[in-house]
């Protein structure tokens, strides 16, 4: 049986790739993605990938049965078209929520304890106290995705006792939320929320969610997180909430358009905490995604019971 293991880290792939071989596959390593698959290549029974699909059809693939992801998100993969051909998508859910939700509570503590202040002091060689440092216990706060990263994320703000509402397609109850309603109820309940967190796959009815009526409609002085998807927020919007003082702070790792330009003019704003795309990183990532990804191999392989199917 045939594998092609790609992706962008090396060790990574080169890992998945010997351990695959010990399995019983013929491996090929692909090292470059942005490079098209070879004919040999496209022969193979089972694709390892993050972004393949950007530079290969899926109708090109002559005997695929089995994809499986090095990513989370799939509105970027061809999800429709593999389920029509009868091929098997596996995404790589549980590797990046804890370091995502370690990073969440750090942003909402950056801006709670005005952190950018004390490095400026730093800095400056300077000595002035502010007394207007904020606590999480007791503040509302809204996740937007009641997933494995949502979960996380109220599990540790429940430890600060704040108060966690969820928000999802379903408004099915979740762990650690106190509430979970639908999405299409947001609107009408923002307005109460100390802190709203964004962690929503990208979708037609979440596109530009976050517009000039939905911040206008936030709690004064909030703050907001996006660590989903980019689109979800109207950046022209963002900016605005940001300008006004409407919100307290906006920490945001994904944009519509990466990376962010240069010239935008929210990196020179002091309530804007930026990141690039860079919150699902941790020390752990190799070797939970090495787990996931051989677990899924052997499962193949063996005629076993697939995980983390879309």
């Amino acid at each position: 049986m045939k594998a092609v293991v790609a992706g962008k880290k090396k060790e990574l792939r080169l890992n998945i790739a010997r351990e695959a071989q010990k399995l019983g596959y013929e491996v090929y390593c692909h090292e470059d993605e942005k490079v098209p698959l070879s004919y040999d290549e496209l022969g193979c029974d089972v694709l390892v990938q993050l972004d393949v699909f950007s530079h290969n059809r899926p109708e090109d693939f002559r005997n695929l049965k089995f994809v499986q992801a090095l990513m989370v998100g799939t509105d970027s993969q061809p999800i429709e078209k593999l389920k029509s051909m009868g091929v098997s998508y596996a995404s790589l859910k549980g590797v990046f929520d804890k370091p995502i939700a370690e990073f969440i509570i750090m942003r909402i503590l950056d801006i709670y304890k005005h952190v950018r202040t004390f490095e400026a002091q730093q800095k400056g060689h300077s000595w002035k106290k502010r007394f207007d440092l904020l606590e999480l216990t007791g503040k509302k706060a809204a996740l937007l995705g009641t997933g494995h990263i949502g979960k996380e994320t109220a599990k540790r703000l429940k430890a600060f006792d704040a108060y966690v509402d969820g928000f999802s397609r379903s408004g099915k109850s979740a762990d650690y939320f106190d509430n979970v309603y639908t999405v299409d109820e947001l609107e009408e309940r923002i307005g109460q929320y100390d802190i709203v967190v964004v962690a929503l796959p990208l979708a037609e009815n979440t596109y530009h969610l976050f517009n000039d009526r939905m911040f206008a409609t936030m709690k004064d002085n909030s703050v907001y997180i996006n660590i989903g998807r980019g689109a979800v927020q109207d950046e022209t919007a963002l900016y605005n909430a940001l300008k006004s003082g409407k919100l307290l702070g906006a920490a945001v790792d994904v944009f519509e358009n990466e990376p962010l330009d240069k010239d935008s003019p929210m990196w020179d704003m002091e309530n804007f905490f930026f990141s690039p795309h860079n919150s699902f990183c941790g020390d752990k990532n190799n070797e939970t995604t090495e787990k996931i990804v051989l677990d899924n191999l052997r499962a193949f392989i063996e005629g076993g019971k697939l995980n983390n199917l879309i």
